[in-house]
Formats: structure tokens, C-alpha cells, sequence
């Protein structure tokens, strides 16, 4: 084997070793080997700093990775014997899929609002109970529960961030999910009844710690996100409205400025659910919405190969 050909298969073990690396940093995390900002911030973001200007952000490790692999790669094809050429192509092809997908999380990060707390009722949004201040604390939950009409670029967290200036939580709802309903759920059944369908649906979205208080109308629980085992509390607030129920939903993460669109697309999914159900339309156990999901996933195969 040539000098040549080890440096190319040098190069591959660098670009595996990096995808072992973010592995361990998420998975790690989702299983509570460390904080899930740990596994996020110091174990991931970190590597990816840019090593430019901003306006021409070059992400740290896949650089570095990309300008290896194209040595190797330049160095196996320069002249024969040209052995090690696809392992140098290989650890090329690792590092530009990580630098795409950097690209698209960040163009993603762009297309919604930078906030990590979204109700359907920003006028009025259900408050969490004591029990779940005292858990988020006891968490040590970095974001605070802040008013929805207060402009955020009053507040310490957001005052360098330009996209939000001079606006509240509640306008930046209103404006930035044009494709999700965020609205007050209004529905003919009972408080006692809603509340009963709401702690279903939790269950079957595997949330964590469903309480309910149908004094105060009002149930909790922790959704677990998969990608690094972040933690967002979720409160649903069920009022009397005539014969029937008023509905609204909040969802907030505890770390983190950005969600990246979660707690909005967790809302309106939990929305979904709770009307579905109690229009006959949905899943009324949890073999049944595994099924009603496994065929989601089947159908958008089918519209991909389509």
C-alpha cells in the first residue's frame, strides 16, 4: 500500500470518526449521560464554528474534513498506481453531507420565528401549575416564562438577536407559522370530557409526567424531543364555553432561544389530535394511533418513489 493510499484511508477514518463523534453527543444526551445542551452546544455546535466571516460561514470540522479528503483525493489520482481513491472519495462525500445539512438547519432556523414558546391564546396563554415551575427549576431550565406582549428585544436573551426587534412572543406566533393552526380550539363536549381526550393524546404521544387538574381545567406533561433528549413542557387549558369547551395549548422548551419550529408544530399536532378524537376521526388507543402513523410513513414512501 502506498503512502498515498493510507493517507486516503486516513482521511475516511477522520470523516467516520466524526460521524461516531455526533452520535455519541446526541445519543449520549438523550440518554442522560450529560445535559442535553452538553451534547447540542459543547459536543456538536462547538465543532461547527464558522472559520470565516459570517457572511461566508465555513462550519470548523467539515472544512477541515473536505480540505483533507481533497488532498487525498487529488494526491490517489495525481498518477498511478491510483489506489485509495474511492476511500479519499468516500471521506469527502461524509464531511459535505455534514456541511448540507448544516445549511439546511440553518436556512430551516431562518424560516421561523427565534422563540422557543408558542401558545394558541397569546392574549391569555394557559399558565404551567406550581408543580411544573418547581420541576423546570429543579431541571435548571435556562428559559424563563416570559409575558407574550412584551417586545423581546427588551428582554436580556434576545436583545442581539435583529429579527426580533421590537416584537412580542404574540405577534411572531401570529406571523411565523403560516402553515400550522395555532388557534383556540372551540368543541361541543364537556370540560370533564376534553380533559379526559387531552390526557389520551399525551399518552399516546409518549409524553412524560401527565398530570391532570380539572378544578383548574388544566393538563401537563414533558414531551422528550428524540435529537438529543431535550426537554419541552407542555399545558393544555380547558374552560367551560356554554354548552361545550374552549381549548387552548402552550409548549416551551427549557433550553434553548430557538426551537427550530418544535413547540409550534407540537401544538398544532396536539390540537389535531385532541379535535380528531373528539370528532370520531382519530386513533382512540395507542395500537391504533401506532398504526394510523405507521401508514403515514407508508404513504409518504410511496410519494417519494411516485
Amino acid at each position: 500500500m502506498t503512502n498515498r493510499a493510507r493517507f486516503a484511508r486516513l482521511a475516511l477514518a477522520l470523516s467516520l470518526l466524526s460521524i461516531l463523534w455526533f452520535g455519541i453527543a446526541m445519543f449520549g444526551a438523550s440518554a442522560g449521560l450529560w445535559k442535553p445542551l452538553t451534547g447540542f452546544s459543547d459536543m456538536t455546535m462547538a465543532l461547527m464554528k464558522p472559520i470565516a466571516p459570517p457572511d461566508v460561514p465555513l462550519p470548523m470540522l467539515p472544512t477541515a474534513l473536505i480540505v483533507i479528503a481533497l488532498v487525498a483525493l487529488v494526491a490517489t489520482l495525481a498518477k498511478a498506481p491510483r489506489k485509495g481513491w474511492f476511500a479519499a472519495l468516500l471521506a469527502l462525500a461524509i464531511p459535505l453531507a455534514l456541511f448540507a445539512g448544516l445549511l439546511s438547519l440553518r436556512s430551516h432556523a431562518q424560516s421561523v420565528p427565534f422563540i422557543h414558546d408558542v401558545a394558541t391564546d397569546t392574549a391569555d396563554p394557559p399558565q404551567f401549575s406550581a408543580a411544573m415551575v418547581k420541576a423546570r427549576e429543579e431541571d435548571e431550565a435556562k428559559n424563563k416564562l416570559y409575558p407574550f406582549d412584551v417586545p423581546l428585544d427588551t428582554l436580556e436573551e434576545w436583545k442581539s438577536n435583529e429579527s426580533v426587534a421590537g416584537k412580542t412572543l404574540a405577534q411572531l406566533i401570529e406571523s411565523g407559522y403560516p402553515g400550522l393552526d395555532l388557534t383556540t380550539l372551540h368543541v361541543e363536549e364537556s370540560p370533564d370530557k376534553v380533559i379526559d381526550v387531552v390526557e389520551k393524546a399525551m399518552e399516546m404521544r409518549g409524553y412524560r409526567g401527565i398530570t391532570s387538574d380539572p378544578k383548574a381545567g388544566i393538563v401537563e406533561g414533558t414531551d422528550k424531543v428524540f435529537w438529543y433528549g431535550f426537554l419541552d413542557d407542555v399545558v393544555v387549558r380547558v374552560r367551560p364555553a356554554g354548552k361545550g369547551s374552549v381549548v387552548d395549548f402552550r409548549s416551551t422548551s427549557r433550553v434553548g432561544l430557538s426551537d427550530l419550529g418544535v413547540n409550534a408544530k407540537r401544538v398544532a399536532d396536539l390540537r389535531q389530535a385532541v379535535l380528531d378524537r373528539l370528532t370520531g376521526r382519530g386513533p382512540v388507543d395507542p395500537e391504533a394511533y401506532a398504526a394510523e402513523k405507521s401508514d403515514e410513513v407508508e404513504e409518504d414512501l410511496k410519494d417519494a418513489d411516485e
